[in-house]
């Protein structure tokens, strides 16, 4: 895996010919408003993970080292346009989520001194969070009525998928040994969540999961992010995202899932050019 790649691709995502102006011309539902500050506060959130990642031994490897750079800069200045949408659209976006160290963070500083293979479970979790992200964007993508919105959504996907590219061509190296299998296993069936869960309350992303991935096209998105992890070294077994959205929309209220159905909400039908995930080089 050459790394270079990954380097020469970075930069702040393009925004030319955008223009925001013309934003708040189409329409605008109150559910992507809502999907898109979880989202824009999740992008923002990127470097308080980078600094628990500092602590680790994942930066032990010059590699992760150097995309985590550019990782957490690109991640900014997605969080930085989706405010800039908004506010052009005459939302007003709330400030930044507060930082804080978290028991995770402390956690798993000290696990690096007993095993060798935590960068293996770092990768394996930033593949799945990074797949989700991207496929989830991809659906908003395909609702929205708003062209402004598409357009740069369909920009961040592309730097989402070399994201994604990258931590799980990594992954696949770490979790050759059998110890790092066994290790990425329990952790996240132990402790993985989806995408925001932690910085965002469980309910708000359990609506998060209910609004993007509880149609025929959300269910096809959940299944291949399951299938690509799944195709990782030991990761056979790997079901959660599906798993957590049958548990989340058996749990719902009717009404909760009556109320998903708004006008731009494509509730049938599959993807006819579903996102393609780059796996290997």
């Amino acid at each position: 895996m050459d790394i270079t790649r990954y380097l020469d691709a970075s930069k702040k995502i393009d925004l030319t010919g955008i223009d925001f102006a013309s934003a708040r011309k189409f329409p605008l539902h109150g559910d992507e408003i809502r999907c898109l500050t979880y989202m824009m506060d999740i992008e923002s959130h990127t470097i308080v993970y980078l600094r628990g990642l500092l602590n680790t031994c994942a930066i032990d490897d010059p590699e992760i080292t150097a995309f985590l750079s550019c990782w957490a800069y690109e991640e900014f200045f997605h969080s930085r346009t989706l405010r800039q949408f908004l506010e052009a659209c005459g939302v007003a976006a709330p400030p930044a989520l507060a930082t804080r160290v978290t028991l995770e963070e402390i956690a798993t500083t000290i696990l690096c001194r007993f095993t060798p293979h935590l960068s293996a479970a770092y990768l394996t979790w930033g593949a799945i969070q990074e797949l989700s992200t991207l496929e989830g964007y991809a659906l908003l993508t395909q609702r929205t009525t708003n062209p402004v919105l598409a357009e740069i959504l369909h920009r961040i996907i592309k730097d989402e998928r070399r994201h994604f590219a990258f931590y799980y061509n990594k992954a696949r190296i770490h979790l050759q040994p059998r110890s790092a299998q066994a290790l990425t296993s329990f952790l996240l069936r132990r402790f993985w969540t989806p995408v925001g869960e932690g910085v965002k309350p469980h309910d708000e992303t359990d609506w998060m999961l209910r609004c993007l991935f509880s149609d025929l096209n959300g269910a096809a998105a959940a299944k291949r992010i399951d299938e690509a992890i799944r195709r990782l070294p030991g990761m056979q077994w790997f079901n959660m995202l599906s798993s957590r959205l049958s548990a989340t929309l058996a749990a719902a209220q009717p009404s909760d899932l009556q109320a998903l159905q708004s006008p731009w909400k494509v509730a049938t039908g599959y993807l006819k050019h579903p996102p393609q995930h780059v796996e290997q080089e």
